[in-house]
């Protein structure tokens, strides 16, 4: 499907964050569809109010308040980044993540290969920011499409009413979801090869907007999950929390088949909050 424009954006076991306070989202799907992941409050900045900069709420380098964990509030106030910034094609399938050169997907009339299809993965430049409790944090901008009419264009919250999942489902031991078309998805990975890992994690899904405005989320090692453009509705960055055992993350973009047509790039980037 097609793209055009682009997207700008930017533990270990010694870390032992307490659980989050907060509802867990609901869910009228299947028993596949995991909703333990979803966290409605994160220790502070749970209204509108929070929004006002103030000394005891931590911000990042632009002044922009973000959610994070209690545990992650005493140690600093701003953000600094754990990743450079990364070229993203349109192109990037992210059920080819983590697979070898010339892996492929085959859809209807047309295959997805890696690595052209392949998504990118953002290496952390302080290997202390990618340890398993960490938040990490994404700067999102711009807009993107899967095609070349007006309608099918937006932001890195994608269209929310076209939500889609993966034509072929789970493909290569990573799992399905369902999120709006053109919206910023990431996926977390372990050092072994996707597709030899035994663990299958449920689907998760991100259909209805309550589920996409949270404050934190916590995917499982080979989740795709829901990044958009990085803040909830109040317009409050979200903490994305790293899972035990993951050792590398890709980006890619929502689609539902045969990424390698799409056009355009985007940029993205991690941060974190360093004692």
């Amino acid at each position: 499907m097609f793209v055009l424009f682009y997207l700008a954006s930017c533990g270990s076991e010694g870390l032992h964050n307490p659980g989050l306070p907060g509802e867990s989202a609901s869910s009228d799907g299947e028993n596949s569809t995991d909703t333990s992941i979803f966290r409605s409050e994160v220790g502070i900045l749970n209204d509108s109010s929070a929004r006002a900069i103030a000394t005891d709420l931590p911000v990042d380098s632009i002044n922009q308040v973000i959610y994070t964990p209690a545990e992650e509030v005493q140690k600093v106030s701003t953000l600094v980044n754990c990743t450079g910034t990364y070229q993203i094609p349109a192109t990037s399938n992210p059920f080819l993540a983590g697979m070898p050169a010339n892996a492929t997907i085959t859809y209807p009339g047309s295959v997805d290969k890696a690595p052209a299809q392949a998504p990118v993965q953002l290496v952390p430049t302080d290997s202390s920011c990618f340890q398993a409790g960490r938040a990490l944090y994404f700067r999102v901008d711009g807009k993107i499409a899967f095609g070349d009419l007006p309608d099918q264009s937006s932001n890195a919250d994608g269209i929310a009413n076209q939500i889609v999942g993966h034509s072929l489902g789970t493909i290569n031991r990573i799992a399905d979801v369902q999120a709006p078309i053109n919206s910023l998805i990431g996926v977390f990975l372990d050092a072994s090869a996707p597709d030899q890992r035994s663990l299958l994690v449920p689907n998760l899904d991100f259909g209805r907007e309550g589920r996409r405005n949270f404050k934190s989320l916590s995917p499982q090692v080979g989740q795709i999950f829901f990044i958009g453009d990085g803040k909830d509705s109040l317009g409050t960055m979200q903490a994305f929390m790293i899972p035990a055992g993951a050792t590398r993350l890709y980006i890619a973009i929502m689609d539902q088949y045969e990424w390698n047509n799409n056009l355009g790039k985007l940029s993205v980037s991690a941060s974190w909050l360093k004692p």
